[in-house]
């Protein structure tokens, strides 16, 4: 149901998104002059029934995500209201498509003082990706409370008991498991860069050597649903073998990260309470 509910919000964004901008596709791209003379100029522009919907409806799904998401993460009374990765996950949906219906409200013409407040927005929204690359890598519990050490080399010894005596494997084997989640130099003296790096290129080799791996022990007579079950614990393995590893450097790496994001944010709000204000006050009130 959980990964039924993230396709739907996924499928809701992107169809959103399209539907929207296929339909006015031709007025978008028609030059500042023509648009007044387009059939959808009404409709479309910054202050008709549609384009002045999409801000509304745009800023009103960023702020929601936005309050909705540090409400839980921040506040001890919400604590069990929900798994906080969920509240996570509604809070990038709300504030990726958010941000599409705001620009589709500009009709992607950006000047002023609010296109200080839209770069923020943009520069909120891509630091939020990257924020949550960062997120995934500190390990949680079933409630998205932070694991302390110990917790994560218990369930990493207990994986490695799992492999040794369920699936009879030797120690050289799990230390070849291991090896693939691991750089080749000490990790308290790589710098961000670096290891930021050897993520990204980890996640795109460690497939190959894994399969490599599994073929090695094929070979060795194991059959394919045993090697199927032995996959799924083997990356088991090297995703925490990983994190634990560089586990501290990722909670520094996401304690700059807030140090970006929260400007951005608080900027991108200031002016828009401003933007919102002033359409009100020049009597631009939607449907109201």
């Amino acid at each position: 149901m959980h990964k039924a509910f993230l396709i739907f919000l996924f499928l809701l964004a992107i169809l959103s998104a399209v539907i929207i901008g296929v339909r006015g596709a031709s007025y978008y791209a028609a030059s500042e002059q023509d648009r007044p003379f387009h059939p959808l100029y009404d409709e479309l522009k910054p202050s008709g029934f549609e384009g002045h919907g999409y801000g509304i409806v745009g800023t009103a799904m960023i702020t929601l995500g936005v309050v909705m998401y540090s409400s839980r993460k921040r506040m001890r009374t919400l604590a069990g209201l929900g798994r906080i990765s969920y509240f996570l996950e509604f809070h990038i949906f709300l504030c990726l498509l958010g941000p599409v219906l705001v620009v589709y409200h500009t009709t992607f013409k950006i000047g002023g003082l609010v296109a200080v407040s839209f770069w923020s927005m943009m520069a909120v929204v891509l630091s939020g990706v990257v924020g949550r690359y960062f997120y995934v890598q500190i390990p949680k519990g079933i409630h998205g409370n932070e694991l302390s050490m110990s917790d994560l080399h218990a369930e990493n010894a207990k994986l490695g008991r799992v492999l040794l005596e369920q699936f009879g494997l030797t120690d050289n084997i799990v230390a070849r498991i291991d090896a693939v989640a691991m750089p080749p130099r000490d990790v308290t003296r790589m710098s961000l860069m670096e290891v930021v790096t050897f993520f990204v290129l980890n996640d795109v080799t460690r497939r190959a050597k894994l399969h490599q791996l599994l073929r090695d022990l094929r070979r060795r007579g194991l059959r394919s649903d045993t090697l199927e079950r032995l996959r799924h614990l083997a990356i088991r393995r090297m995703v925490l073998t990983r994190r634990i590893a560089f586990l501290q450097q990722f909670k520094q790496v996401f304690h700059y990260w807030h140090v970006i994001h929260l400007p951005f944010s608080i900027i991108m709000f200031v002016i828009l309470f401003v933007h919102v204000g002033v359409a009100i006050a020049f009597g631009y009130t939607w449907i109201w």
